[in-house]
């Protein structure tokens, strides 16, 4: 939420209004990303890219711009952007559970339960590579799990929901004040260090899309399997 609020400080005016054609520049140069894995024809920059992002308002301001890129979905040009921010958030994510398939004793990254399988559950690799085995087949429905959550975790939640303790619906995004954003003061940085700084950022980000990309090219008879995104 910060980087987003830092992001339309540089690109708004002193009245707190999206100036759009330096959103486009800044389109421009996050669309790299995606055009440099080759999926320029999906999420590549186009002159109408601005515009699917705001098809009708004229006048935008912070809380507008930020209600656009959390949407769900975003606009196309930026659906890749969520799914590799939820890839870096659950990178180092540890599950102290066995993978049904290569019996590893315990999973890094996204765990993935099914539903109709007693206590089946898939290391991020084995499901992404559509690994089965036993009762269990890639056309069951599974449920992607971000986090751990012990047993008797699980049943504590589960009592306070029950008694009212926990609100059933997530909070409401924050709203800010509308007058201007202090833009960052970015003249002390180096031009050669920014762009050593952004070439990392890029080479590390495109590591992870590619990887992504291609497990997902292994999975063809995954399309009509539900995943569910559990918080």
């Amino acid at each position: 939420m910060i980087f987003s609020q830092d992001i339309f400080s540089q690109i708004s005016d002193s009245n707190g209004l999206m100036i759009f054609t330096k959103f486009d520049q800044f389109l421009k140069e996050v669309l790299k990303l995606p055009t440099a894995v080759f999926e320029g024809p999906s999420f590549g920059y186009t002159e109408h890219s601005v515009r699917t992002c705001f098809p009708q308002q004229k006048k935008i301001m912070l809380n507008m711009f930020l209600d656009t890129l959390m949407a769900d979905p975003p606009p196309q040009c930026l659906v890749w952007l969520p799914l590799m921010h939820r890839l870096a958030h659950v990178e180092n994510v540890f599950h102290p559970v066995e993978c049904s398939y290569c019996r590893c004793e315990s999973m890094m990254g996204f765990r993935y339960r099914c539903q109709q399988c007693h206590n089946y559950q898939l290391c991020q690799n084995c499901f992404w590579r559509g690994h089965a085995n036993g009762p269990h087949s890639n056309q069951h429905q599974m449920k992607e799990h971000s986090s751990w959550k012990s047993p008797a975790k699980k049943l504590s939640h589960a009592i306070s929901k029950s008694l009212g303790c926990v609100p059933s619906r997530e909070p409401p995004r924050p709203v800010f004040p509308e007058q201007p954003e202090k833009p960052l003061d970015l003249a002390h940085i180096l031009v050669a260090a920014a762009w050593e700084h952004w070439l990392y950022i890029l080479t590390c980000l495109t590591e992870r899309f590619v990887f992504f990309c291609s497990m997902a090219l292994l999975l063809p008879f995954h399309s009509d399997l539900t995943v569910k995104l559990m918080e």
